[in-house]
């Protein structure tokens, strides 16, 4: 296949994110174009949905993937994909982007970017992988070369010559990292320019500029910095080699002022304008060459000869992912890797490190009170010890803290709070209302159910809001947590008394109302499906001075505001 590359005119430009979304809104940036992480914005609702259906009609917008693990030998996620897709036929992004790497075993996500052994069964199953993806996206998209922090004595060819490979046989491009190829030149005495003059001009779609954090083991791509000298350097080369590619400055970590961000956007523009030539030159590398980088040609060619078939990977293609992942959970089992990595296994600490960084930010991400109730020292090694019990088993991190509160139920250590489970499931429903459908309001709420008599009324069911989460507790956890938002209410004076809440997602943010047993019994009954005579039948059973007027009011909404109800039948 010819490979297919879009984008070309979109200039420099800047990853989005959160807390950089009210700024963005006031000032709209000059930049060429934005870019977001994929599984951020899977759900399509909530204030992140509503920033980026805003600024997608100012701004050229790409769409950067983490979680589909093109090269897991297993675990490859049809659900995950079709979640893409309805994304990407939402959006329309001018680039849509994922990684040359793994990250699931069976029935265990690793939820982190892991380096793939380089050889002709990983190419095969990459072709396979990616020609999926393209199909069902009816698209082409990049592959994004990674840092690596292990480099497999099994590897057949460089990074770059492989994707060069797999771009001549799926019509895929080419997002070139710069700062990847800097680290692992660095860390394993890779040539970077052989890496760039192994990728053909016209492959590359896309360029990554970010920055690197040095550590006792080595350079680690944190996208926590500045962009370094000597990625500038490579920035250059790599136009001089390709034209004026799109680039995009990526910092997620420590995020900096948007100003800062900018200010690198027009450092790249500056070089950009200076280095990239009407036709682009072919580069000459000097140095000792990326491993194979010019020895692989013709890897395409004769693939088939090296893996059973097609999108099949060998037994001990298997084996290797396994033995790696299990290594990630016990650092005692890095041995067993010693003989298939090139050097030592210390690298294999950096992804160890990578995997318990990422339980401990979507933890806190879903239980930010929880956190604040134990402190930062306990929440961070119950994630641990969480993350182990209970893997990942989802692409989407957002998905993780789920079992929680189940878990919270027998862990020891918690025994001391006995309202924490029940803090954790409140906090998850928060969680879980945040990333539902939305759904418009009714037209003219209070006139909706005017027109009915009593036994019609009766008889009438609703349709509820998707967002909406009914909580019943033997602790007074709501109340607790609303005195840990800002500006939140005193403390409760006592946590053993009943607490009960609706929460749910009326604008942007999933909110929590305090509610009775009444209202939640009625409720119930709605969200079981029954009729209205029906919950208020519940309602009546628990308060015989139920108040329906107010309840009905407050559940339909007025002023145009949504209710709780949206739709009747």
């Amino acid at each position: 296949m010819q490979t297919a590359v879009p984008g070309k005119a979109l200039g420099v430009g800047i990853g989005l994110r959160a807390p950089h979304y009210g700024e963005f809104l006031a000032r709209r940036p000059s930049v060429g174009w934005i870019e977001v992480h994929t599984e951020n914005y899977l759900a399509r609702s909530g204030r992140d949905w509503q920033v980026l259906e805003t600024l997608r009609h100012d701004y050229p917008l790409s769409l950067h993937g983490v979680g589909l693990g093109l090269g897991s030998v297993h675990g490859f996620s049809d659900d995950h994909l079709a979640r893409v897709r309805a994304l990407v036929g939402a959006l329309q992004p001018a680039l849509v982007s994922e990684h040359l790497s793994w990250g699931a075993l069976r029935g265990r996500q690793l939820n982190d970017l892991l380096p793939l052994q380089l050889d002709h069964a990983a190419l095969d199953l990459l072709a396979a992988r990616i020609g999926r993806v393209q199909d069902a996206l009816g698209r082409p998209i990049l592959v994004e070369n990674v840092s690596s922090y292990v480099r497999f004595r099994g590897d057949t060819m460089g990074e770059t010559a492989f994707l060069a490979a797999l771009a001549r046989r799926t019509g895929c491009g080419v997002l070139l990292d710069v700062n990847n190829l800097y680290v692992n030149q660095h860390n394993h005495g890779e040539d970077a320019l052989a890496a760039l003059a192994a990728l053909a001009p016209g492959s590359v779609g896309e360029i990554h500029l970010g920055g690197h954090l040095a550590t006792d083991h080595g350079l680690v791509d944190h996208h926590g910095d500045r962009v370094a000298a000597g990625v500038w350097m490579l920035y250059r080369a790599a136009l001089a080699r390709f034209g004026a590619v799109p680039a995009l400055v990526e910092w997620d970590t420590d995020l900096p002022a948007l100003d800062v961000l900018l200010d690198e956007a027009q450092t790249a523009r500056r070089i950009a304008v200076e280095a990239a030539p009407a036709a682009p030159p072919v580069i000459v590398s000097t140095g000792v060459p990326a491993a194979d980088a010019d020895a692989d040609a013709d890897a395409d060619a004769d693939a088939d000869a090296d893996s059973d078939s097609a999108g099949e990977v060998r037994p001990d293609a298997d084996e290797l992912q396994q033995a790696f992942g299990a290594a990630l959970f016990d650092a005692r089992l890095d041995g067993a890797l010693a003989s298939r990595l090139k050097g030592d296994s210390r690298g294999l600490g950096i992804y160890r490190g990578n995997l318990h960084a990422n339980w401990r930010r979507a933890l806190a991400a879903s239980h930010p009170v929880l956190r604040q109730l134990v402190g930062a020292e306990f929440f961070d090694a119950l994630a641990l010890v969480y993350g182990r019990a209970q893997p990942s088993n989802d692409p989407d991190l957002n998905r993780f803290g789920a079992g929680l509160a189940a878990f919270l139920e027998g862990f020891a250590p918690a025994a001391t709070y006995p309202w924490l489970p029940d803090m954790a499931r409140l906090e998850w429903l928060v969680h879980d209302s945040f990333y539902a459908p939305d759904a418009p309001p009714l037209p003219h709420p209070s006139g909706v159910l005017a027109g009915l008599d009593p036994d019609a009324f009766e008889a009438c069911r609703a349709r509820l809001h998707p967002s909406l989460r009914l909580y019943r507790s033997a602790w007074a956890t709501p109340a607790l947590w609303q005195a840990h938002q800002p500006q939140g209410p005193a403390f409760p004076e006592a946590l053993a008394r009943p607490g009960h809440a609706l929460v749910w997602r009326p604008r942007l943010q999933a909110e929590v109302w305090d509610s009775g047993a009444a209202e939640i019994a009625a409720l119930g009954r709605l969200v079981a499906g029954g009729s209205f005579g029906a919950a208020l039948d519940a309602a009546f059973d628990l308060d015989a001075d139920f108040d329906v007027a107010a309840h009905l009011k407050r559940w339909l909404g007025e002023g145009g505001r949504t209710g709780i109800v949206v739709g009747l039948a």
